[in-house]
C-alpha cells in the first residue's frame, strides 16, 4: 500500500528549475507521458523552454536536444530520472522528471451530455474525460475514434439517441453512456396577416406571419422560401391580389392565405396652353402645362424631348407658326394636348445710314454708320462696296471727289436700300496728308497685338509740336491735317495700345505752306 501511495505522488510529480529576471531569462519545462510504466515499458518525454539556444541532456538519456521537442524512452528497467539543462545569452535553466516501474491506475471515464432532453432536430454537447486511458471509441448514435478527453455537438437530433464511448490503457478498458431524449413536437400553428388589406393603385401591404414550423414557402401573389416567421412589404400592386404561405416541420403542414384589395386608377389629364398664342416673327412664347395622375410626358410636334409632369418653357426665335403636343402617362392611360402659335409676316428691312461729316476737304475722311434692322445680311454699293454686317461703322479715307455711299439690305421676303452723299470742298488754307506703316512689335520683341490708335504732333519749328491728333483707329494708315497757315510745319507720330501705353515717336518730317 505504501509503495502504491508513492507511486500515485511521483504520477503528478514534475521538478523544473528557471532563473526569474528579465524576459530573455532562460526557463525549461521538462513532462513524461506516463510518469508509471510496467517493466519493459515506455514514456515520452516532451520538454519547451525559452531564452535559450541549446539544451543538453542529462542522468537516464543523454545528449544535444534541441530547446523544444519530444522523444520516447524504452524499454524501462528501473525507475529513472531524466534531467534537461538549457543555455542561453542570460544564463542557464533546468527541470527533471522521475518514471517509475510499477502498476498504473485503473482506466476510467465519464461521459456527459448538456442537454440530455431536446426539441426534434435539436442539439446536444458531449463532454467527457479520462483517466489513464490512451485511446477512446465511440459507439451508438454516434462513432468513430476521439480524443481522451473533449467535446463535440450532435446537430438535428431527430429520435431518442444512446451515445457510448469506451477508452482503453495499460491497465485495461472503461466505458460510459448518455441517454439524450428528443420531446414530441408540438401542433403546427400558421397566423399570415396583410396592413393593410385595402390600398391605392399601385400601393403597398405589409405581410405579417407568425409559425412554430421548420421552414415556409410563400405562393401565390409572391414565392420564394420564407422563415417560419417574419414581415415583408409589398410595393407597386396593380391589381387585387392574393398571398399564401405554407410551413412544414417534420412531415406535417399547415396553409394560410390573406387577399389585398387594390383600387382602380385614377383618370389622367392634362391642359397646355401659350402666353401669347400669336407673335411676331422671330419673336417668343412661354408654354405651360398641368397634368394629374400622370407619371411621365413626352413633347413632339415642333418641340421634343421628356417633361415633368408640370411646369412651363419658353420657346425663343419662332420664325414660323408652329404646333406643339404633350402627351403624359399614368396608371389609368395616356392622355395629349395640342396648340398652334400663330407667328406674323417678316416686315420689311429698315436702314438707319449715315456719314459724319457730310463736307470734307479734299483727301479728306468720312466716318460711315448704319444699323438695318429685319435684315439678314447687307452689301455696299457706290462709293464703297462689299458685304456689311447688319450695324456697324466704317472710316472712308483720302476723298477727292463728291461721293455717294450706298447700302442694300434683305431678309427672308423683302429688301431695302439707303444712301448717304458726301462733298468734298476745296481747302482755302494748306493741308499735309501723313501716311505710316503700323507698327507689328513690342520694343521686347512680342508680337503687337492691342494696337488701339496713333497721335500726331506738330508745330512750326522743330521739336516743338503745339498741336496734337489722336486717331482712335488702329487700321487708318493715313491722315491729312487741314487748316496749316503758310510757312514750314514739322510732324512726328506715336502708336499707343489698349492700355494707353504709347511708343517713342517717329522721325521728324515737315511740309511747307505756301
Amino acid at each position: 500500500m505504501l509503495n502504491s501511495a508513492i507511486y500515485r505522488l511521483m504520477a503528478i510529480l514534475a521538478i523544473s528549475f528557471y532563473l526569474t529576471g528579465c524576459d530573455d531569462t532562460p526557463t525549461v519545462s521538462l513532462s513524461a507521458k506516463p510518469m508509471i510504466v510496467s517493466e519493459n515499458g515506455s514514456t515520452t518525454l516532451s520538454w519547451t523552454s525559452t531564452g535559450v539556444t541549446s539544451c543538453e541532456a542529462a542522468g537516464d538519456w543523454s545528449g544535444v536536444k534541441d530547446i523544444t521537442g519530444t522523444e520516447t524512452i524504452g524499454p524501462l528497467l528501473k525507475d529513472s530520472t531524466f534531467t534537461l539543462s538549457c543555455t542561453g545569452e542570460y544564463g542557464s535553466a533546468e527541470a527533471a522528471v522521475e518514471v517509475k516501474i510499477g502498476a498504473p491506475d485503473a482506466t476510467t471515464v465519464n461521459l456527459s451530455a448538456t442537454p440530455v432532453t431536446v426539441s426534434p432536430n435539436g442539439t446536444t454537447t458531449l463532454s467527457w474525460d479520462s483517466v489513464n486511458a490512451d485511446s477512446c471509441t465511440a459507439s451508438g448514435d454516434w462513432s468513430g475514434s476521439k480524443e481522451v478527453s473533449g467535446s463535440e455537438t450532435i446537430s438535428s437530433i431527430a429520435k431518442n439517441s444512446t451515445f457510448n464511448l469506451s477508452c482503453s490503457g495499460a491497465n485495461g478498458n472503461a466505458s460510459d453512456s448518455v441517454a439524450v431524449t428528443v420531446n414530441r413536437p408540438p401542433a403546427l400553428t400558421l397566423d399570415l396577416s396583410a396592413n393593410p388589406t385595402d390600398i391605392s393603385y399601385n400601393g403597398s401591404t405589409t405581410l405579417n406571419w407568425h409559425s412554430n414550423a421548420d421552414s415556409c414557402t410563400a405562393s401565390g401573389a409572391w414565392s420564394g422560401n420564407k422563415g417560419a416567421s417574419g414581415s415583408e412589404t409589398i410595393n407597386s400592386l396593380t391589381e387585387t391580389s392574393t398571398f399564401s404561405l405554407s410551413c412544414n416541420s417534420a412531415g406535417t403542414g399547415v396553409n394560410d392565405t390573406v387577399t389585398v384589395t387594390v383600387a382602380k386608377p385614377a383618370t389622367p389629364t392634362i391642359d397646355l396652353t401659350a402666353d401669347p398664342m400669336r407673335v411676331s416673327y422671330n419673336g417668343s412664347t412661354t408654354l405651360s402645362w398641368r397634368s394629374e395622375n400622370t407619371d411621365s410626358c413626352a413633347a413632339s410636334g415642333d418641340w421634343s424631348g421628356s417633361r415633368s409632369s408640370a411646369g412651363s418653357e419658353a420657346i425663343d426665335a419662332l420664325t414660323e407658326s408652329s404646333t406643339f403636343t404633350l402627351s403624359c402617362t399614368g396608371d389609368g392611360g395616356t392622355v395629349s394636348d395640342t396648340l398652334t402659335i400663330t407667328v406674323e409676316a417678316l416686315p420689311a428691312p429698315t436702314i438707319d445710314l449715315s456719314a459724319t461729316p457730310t463736307s470734307v476737304p479734299k483727301n479728306g475722311s468720312v466716318t460711315l454708320n448704319w444699323n438695318a434692322t429685319n435684315a439678314d445680311s447687307c452689301s455696299a454699293s457706290g462709293d464703297w462696296s462689299g458685304s456689311k454686317d447688319t450695324s456697324g461703322t466704317e472710316t472712308i479715307s483720302s476723298l477727292v471727289d463728291d461721293s455717294r455711299f450706298i447700302l442694300n439690305c434683305r431678309n427672308a421676303n423683302d429688301s431695302a436700300s439707303a444712301s448717304v452723299d458726301v462733298t468734298v470742298v476745296a481747302s482755302s488754307t494748306g493741308t499735309a496728308l501723313l501716311s505710316w506703316t503700323p507698327p507689328t512689335e513690342n520694343t521686347d520683341g512680342s508680337a503687337l497685338t492691342d494696337l488701339a490708335g496713333y497721335r500726331i504732333y506738330y508745330g512750326t519749328s522743330p521739336g516743338n509740336y503745339s498741336h496734337v491728333v489722336t486717331i482712335d483707329s488702329p487700321g487708318i494708315t493715313s491722315y491729312q491735317i487741314d487748316n496749316l497757315t503758310p510757312g514750314d510745319w514739322y510732324f512726328v507720330i506715336t502708336s499707343f495700345n489698349s492700355s494707353n501705353v504709347e511708343s517713342t515717336r517717329s522721325n521728324e518730317v515737315s511740309k511747307t505752306i505756301y
